[in-house]
């Protein structure tokens, strides 16, 4: 699969997490100032039996994004979106998944459904694990088997536990980018990082937000040298920043 890191190369899965060569260690790890950074991190994972990869695995042109994990007590349930062309074939494949049950579609176009489905107990999560660990999903995408997850920790020592974890459990992991970031590091327009700001001119000056659009996401992607999906995160996060900012929205 090709390298969803905005920078850099992929990182060896058995490499550890915090030895040398991964960037400086934050203050708080080092004089027991107060916490000014956190890491942030973009992971590739995969395994058989995490929540979604067979249907995803079998429809490679399809993207999953889950919006929402709600639980009763007694289930778990999943509100996903899929985006792509092959969606009919898609939902043949998520009713045979065997790591959900029970899909209901709760909204639909030619190009997207969002569906809501049970999770099965023995389905593998990722989520519980990596914020047990120390961080949070900030994004998260399903495409051709893989999972590509944008996600922030608290240390090196968190990520390394998380990374021992997904060890344990047999689940595949490559790094793909790793940085210390902040609220105030690389603010922009709008609060807006460096790269968010730069996907979202080079989006405007050739025409992606026009009507009918002037170019495909894959070629803005093209352009900036990075992956389909990373250029994906860039346009919605930023579009999310912008948002929020010139409408005075908050997000607690």
């Amino acid at each position: 699969m090709r390298n969803t890191g905005d920078q850099g190369s992929a990182t060896e899965a058995n490499q550890p997490v915090d030895g040398a060569g991964y960037g400086p260690a934050s203050p708080s790890e080092t004089d027991g100032t107060p916490r000014e950074k956190s890491l942030g991190v973009d992971l590739c994972l995969s395994h058989p039996e995490l929540v979604l990869t067979e249907a995803v695995e079998s429809s490679p042109d399809i993207t999953v994004r889950p919006e929402q994990m709600v639980d009763d007590g007694t289930s778990s349930f999943l509100v996903i979106e899929a985006v792509g062309e092959s969606l009919d074939q898609f939902e043949t494949e998520l009713k045979g998944d065997s790591t959900v049950c029970e899909p209901v579609v709760l909204d639909w176009t030619e190009t997207n459904r969002v569906y809501r489905v049970e999770v099965a107990d023995s389905a593998v999560r990722l989520t519980p694990s990596l914020v047990r660990a120390g961080g949070r999903v900030l994004d998260i995408e399903g495409a051709g088997g893989q999972w590509q997850v944008q996600a922030q920790f608290r240390s090196r020592a968190a990520l390394s536990q998380f990374r021992s974890e997904c060890s344990e459990r047999n689940i595949t992991f490559r790094l793909d980018r790793l940085y210390w970031t902040s609220g105030e590091v690389n603010a922009g327009v709008c609060g807006l990082t460096a790269d968010q700001q730069v996907a979202l001119e080079t989006a405007h000056r050739e025409g992606y937000f026009d009507v009918p659009r002037g170019i495909s996401q894959a070629e803005l992607a093209d352009k900036l040298d990075i992956s389909p999906s990373a250029m994906s995160q860039r346009i919605r996060r930023g579009m999310d920043q912008v948002v929020g900012s010139e409408l005075g929205l908050s997000d607690e």
